[in-house]
């Protein structure tokens, strides 16, 4: 994984926080907004998600405890004859694994056999768990970014670089059980994302919405005169998290910058994301602006083309982040 140098500083500002004996997460969140370190990311991202306690004296209690409870669900929810299933259990296993595969298609490391399993497994397990949803397409591409941090522990270098053959069982079982604890975090705050009718992205598109009209008037009537219809983009920005939108080395990043409030987060860096095209948005007619929205050309982004973003967000939760009436329906 790359990512552009963080200012020794702020690394010293890390590493502060985090061996104060209660973890300041409100702190903690603020600073991971401009980068995390990356050999401190699986440490922050596991306390800010929620998995991991604050108090520092509990955190290696828990982690264990977490841990093994997961591995208690393997033998129980998943290694059983498939003909013990009810035939909802089958119709889980079977759509999980007609996801798996799609999962991530420009990094071939998450489709090497061990990584395929282990997505299956704690997907399959996380939608049995969680009858009120159920698993829901898009939950595979959640649990990437866990994937990639928790595996930097095991793996050295950049991804690219990585194989499969150096991992084992037993670690994958623990890195596993990571990113479940840790899917079941951030689903938590964003549960009617995926119950019937999606209101939670419904809600969270219209407040993007109201957002750019009331920041960006000029883009916000040229795609109402265009009868661009925000949802017809931006579900897939809300129901991914962006991180089908990137990049898979710069959606980490981003995904650092959220702090796990994605109620507020998500909604100021999806509005930042669509108007740093807002240029060309506003010379495209219908049919041009439904290809382009849809298909955005961030293949070859790099930091820099993020950074600006995250700078555009961040003037925007400045400016409107203390008056959240106009991002609110109804």
């Amino acid at each position: 994984m790359h990512q552009a140098p963080i200012p020794e500083h702020r690394v010293r500002k890390f590493h502060k926080l985090l061996q104060e004996p209660v973890v300041d997460l409100d702190a903690l969140r603020e600073l991971s907004w401009s980068g995390v370190p990356l050999t401190l990311r699986p440490q922050v991202w596991r306390l800010l998600s929620g998995y991991l306690p604050p108090a520092k004296s509990r955190q290696a209690h828990t982690l264990a405890r977490r841990r093994r409870e997961y591995a208690d669900m393997v033998p129980e929810y998943y290694d059983i004859p498939h003909e013990e299933r009810s035939e909802d259990e089958v119709a889980a296993y079977r759509q999980v694994a007609v996801d798996v595969p799609r999962t991530a298609p420009n990094v071939p490391f998450f489709h090497e056999p061990i990584i395929q399993e282990s997505l299956q497994r704690l997907l399959y397990i996380w939608g049995i768990r969680h009858p009120a949803s159920g698993y829901v397409q898009g939950m595979n591409d959640l649990v990437t970014p866990f994937l990639a941090v928790f595996l930097a522990e095991h793996l050295p270098g950049p991804m690219e670089g990585w194989g499969a053959a150096a991992l084992n069982e037993s670690v994958m079982l623990e890195v596993e059980a990571d990113c479940y604890w840790c899917l079941c975090k951030l689903i938590e705050g964003i549960q009617d994302h995926y119950t019937y009718a999606q209101p939670g992205i419904q809600r969270a598109v219209f407040r993007i919405k109201e957002l750019v009209r009331r920041c960006e008037a000029e883009v916000s009537d040229h795609l109402d005169s265009e009868n661009v219809d925000f949802i017809q983009f931006a579900l897939r920005w809300v129901n991914c998290l962006l991180v089908r939108e990137l990049p898979f080395c710069l959606a980490l990043r981003l995904w650092g910058s959220y702090g796990w409030q994605l109620d507020g987060a998500l909604i100021y860096l999806s509005a930042a994301f669509l108007l740093s095209w807002r240029d060309r948005l506003t010379r495209l007619e219908f049919q041009d602006l439904i290809l382009f929205l849809q298909r955005l050309p961030t293949a070859d982004w790099s930091e820099p083309q993020l950074e600006r973003v995250l700078s555009e967000a961040f003037i925007l939760r400045s400016s409107y982040g203390d008056a959240q009436s106009h991002l609110r329906q109804g």
